[in-house]
């Protein structure tokens, strides 16, 4: 009897712990359901805007990747296409900076501004300013007699009176720079060809094997040399024998 009894006693309380058990399930599920379901919503309701197929696309975030509206042209035909500071490549056709002082050029459009090309090298623009006057002025305080001066003439200022800037010379070529004369080049070199264009080189000392030219003879010279310094003189070398040595010409004194 007793064994009866406490059989269904276990069988009651199995019964009782079952239900409590889907109970708490039921009831655990639907509290998480009511608090993740706000949380989704408040994502969804703040998640980004989707992008439009025509925005580019940009490697840092929060940062449109809008084009540069101010972007030059890639394609130019004229100096007036491009930006200021910058000039029509007529070859390449495309806007390339200016050239800056003492860079190579083939037209003044290519200097930046204040510059012009002489003798294809970025310089100056007052380079070639003179010092003459180009109309006929009066000089002088209104204490000193005015002294005419005609078109093109020098003229020496009285004592009290302005002077003139004085001419800026022109700058000279350094070696390996573009010339047409060797009076464009720094003392010590001459202005000879080297390839199809002629540059700045250094004039040849003591030592230096120079090139004889025959009277009469107007050989073209891709790579010249300059003639010898002051004092030198272009002779054949006599004192190894043989026919190399008699076609090798140096400088040695006069």
């Amino acid at each position: 009897m007793r064994d009866t009894l406490t059989e269904k006693n276990m069988r009651n309380m199995l019964a009782l712990l079952t239900v409590v058990t889907v109970y708490l399930a039921v009831w655990g599920g639907i509290t998480a359901d009511a608090q993740v379901g706000p949380v989704l919503q408040n994502s969804i309701r703040h998640l980004p805007a989707a992008s439009s197929p025509s925005d580019a696309v940009s490697a840092s975030p929060r940062v449109t990747g809008t084009a540069d509206s101010h972007a030059p042209s890639p394609h130019c035909a004229a100096d007036d296409e491009c930006r200021l500071g910058e000039f029509c490549n007529g070859s390449r056709g495309v806007c390339l900076s200016c050239r800056r002082r003492r860079k190579r050029c083939g037209r003044d459009g290519m200097c930046c501004a204040g510059n012009r090309c002489i003798n294809g090298v970025c310089q100056p623009a007052d380079t070639d300013a003179t010092g003459t006057v180009d109309a006929a002025l009066p000089v002088g305080n209104t204490d000193e007699p005015n002294i005419p001066v005609t078109r093109g003439q020098n003229f020496t200022h009285p004592k009290g009176t302005t002077s003139l800037p004085k001419p800026q010379q022109p700058l000279k070529g350094g070696e390996g720079e573009t010339c047409l004369r060797s009076s464009d080049c720094l003392k010590g070199l001459c202005c000879a060809r080297h390839f199809w264009s002629r540059i700045c080189k250094p004039v040849l000392t003591e030592g230096q094997v120079c090139t004889r030219h025959r009277k009469g003879a107007h050989n073209l010279e891709i790579f010249q040399r300059c003639n010898c310094g002051s004092g030198l003189t272009c002779r054949g070398q006599r004192e190894k024998p043989g026919a190399e040595s008699r076609n090798l010409h140096t400088c040695q004194p006069r």
